[in-house]
């Protein structure tokens, strides 16, 4: 009875925060607060529920790691940089104004509120289709680096003296990650690579608690140790809901330490008054690390949030005494409105960045990093957006001998260099950007039709706009999937409307009778 009490619950107040654009975990924060209200008891196993999402969360950020990216200076530079930023006027703050002359709990806290949250970036780069976006780079890359200072942070405040079998743990590791590459290039069925993640994540913790170390740190090097392996992407895609699931019993341990009293709501609300700082030491950082301006701002955008990792670092040092275990409801409270007004934010950070770009255009620093000159398309006259499947098909029917000169853009690096190695004319480029379309001047260009065959309709509208305003008025098509996709899409200034599903079908029907 009370299991299906426990998942319904969490299923509405889910469904509630995800209808008001939210992420789901303030819902599940809100979960454990309304059952603690009505006096239902933790269930059995919600503890190591909690520990499990944990570490799992640290296995998928150590799949993720490219530590060769995160050394650059608009990587490692700004994330550090803020860390000490924001550390120093968190401290001022909680130690002298909010004050209880502890050095070391406002330290902790300050540091915990230091951090943005992954989940959350993710989200907004998921909903855009922005992952390949050079600003999407950079900011998961920072959100990383901050990862692994809380991971330190709690590895080394456990206070646990590692034992002796450390060191040949840590020589292991070279066979460890042979044997398991070999596994994971045999798996050929989900459930299989499901189960390995699983085993390989909690593993990792369970081998690193045998030597007195903090199984978190496991379960993160064993991430890493597969980070290069050609199938870690796919391994993390299928292990993100199970980590998901795992982490609600830590959101639901949270809230049932209790609802937050008056006072603490006033606290929440007097921290949540620095995120408006935060954007700006962002927003200053990046732009000091030579970024053009609306990569600057559309990366702060995301980043001015707190984190569900200071949720976690909080909770740690509770366990160890050292903070007080109030603050846990506290920080609860501090995230939920941080990602309310983030929402809100990163709604209309693109709106920002184009009625602002002029007047912060003289805060642009000399000699980008990003910096992208003008693209000369000579004799191209197609131009062909989003070189996935539907795109390098587009590209590969418009032949030179029919009259076509096509072009191929995609912002996936990895996709422009395969194909520049199939010899076609691809170019890397982030059609979402209205920096991209400045770069090329479609009166002097041959340009008659555009196909936008990016995966989003949003993508594809957002594009659209861009083209138009820069003075094309040649013909737009783009492809959609559902019928209710159609008008959003002509409204965006696009000509025609290539459903994928129903003209699948009819190319099918037509390929099967010839």
């Amino acid at each position: 009875m009370f299991d299906i009490i426990w998942i319904s619950t969490s299923f509405v107040c889910g469904l509630l925060a995800f209808l008001g654009r939210l992420p789901p975990m303030i819902g599940y924060l809100s979960a454990g607060f309304v059952l603690h209200q009505f006096g239902i008891k933790s269930f059995t196993g919600l503890d190591e529920l909690s520990e499990m999402g944990i570490s799992l969360l640290l296995f998928s950020i150590g799949l993720k790691l490219d530590l060769k990216s995160l050394g650059k200076p608009e990587v490692l530079g700004v994330a550090l940089g803020q860390t000490i930023i924001s550390f120093v006027l968190l401290f001022t703050f909680k130690f002298f104004l909010i004050g209880d002359g502890n050095i070391i709990s406002s330290s902790i806290l300050a540091f915990g509120l230091t951090f943005s949250s992954t989940i959350f970036v993710v989200k907004v780069l998921e909903q855009r289709g922005d992952f390949g976006a050079k600003y999407g780079i950079i900011a998961i890359g920072v959100l990383i680096i901050q990862d692994i200072l809380a991971v330190l942070f709690m590895a080394f405040g456990t206070q646990k003296i590692p034992s002796a079998w450390l060191l040949l743990l840590i020589v292991g590791l070279v066979p460890i990650r042979i044997i398991l590459s070999t596994i994971l290039n045999k798996l050929r069925h989900p459930e299989l690579l499901i189960l390995f993640g699983l085993t390989v994540s909690f593993g990792g913790a369970y081998l690193f608690d045998l030597v007195n170390v903090k199984g978190d740190i496991g379960a993160l090097i064993l991430g890493v140790i597969l980070s290069k392996h050609q199938r870690s992407a796919e391994l993390n895609r299928w292990l993100i809901s199970f980590k998901d699931f795992f982490l609600l019993g830590f959101y639901l341990s949270i809230g049932m330490i209790g609802l937050p009293t008056p006072h603490q709501l006033l606290i929440a609300f007097a921290i949540s008054l620095f995120l408006p700082f935060r954007f700006i030491i962002y927003f200053f950082l990046f732009n000091r690390s030579r970024l053009r301006n609306r990569n600057s701002l559309m990366a702060s955008a995301g980043l001015t949030n707190f984190s569900e990792f200071g949720l976690i670092v909080c909770s740690f040092a509770a366990a160890n005494k050292m903070v007080d275990i109030s603050w846990l409801t506290t920080f609860a409270v501090v995230l939920s409105l941080s990602f309310i007004i983030s929402a809100i934010l990163n709604s209309y950070s693109e709106k920002l960045y184009l009625k602002f770009s002029k007047k912060i255009k003289p805060l642009e620093r000399d000699k980008l990093r990003d910096y992208e000159g003008s693209i000369d398309l000579g004799k191209v006259n197609v131009l062909v957006i989003g070189m996935g499947r539907v795109g390098q098909g587009a590209y590969e029917y418009l032949d030179p001998e029919k009259g076509y000169t096509p072009i191929g853009i995609d912002f996936d690096k990895a996709v422009v260099k395969e194909l520049e190695d199939l010899k076609m004319n691809v170019i890397s480029g982030n059609a979402t950007s209205p920096d991209f379309w400045t770069r090329i001047n479609f009166k002097k260009s041959n340009v008659k039709l555009i196909l936008l065959a990016m995966p989003m309709v949003r993508q594809n509208c957002i594009a659209a706009k861009y083209i138009r305003q820069q003075g094309y008025k040649g013909k737009i098509s783009s492809t959609s999937k559902y019928p209710n996709e159609e008008p959003p899409l002509v409204e965006s200034g696009i000509d025609t409307v290539f459903n994928l599903y129903a003209e699948a079908g009819i190319g099918f029907a037509k390929s099967s009778c010839s």
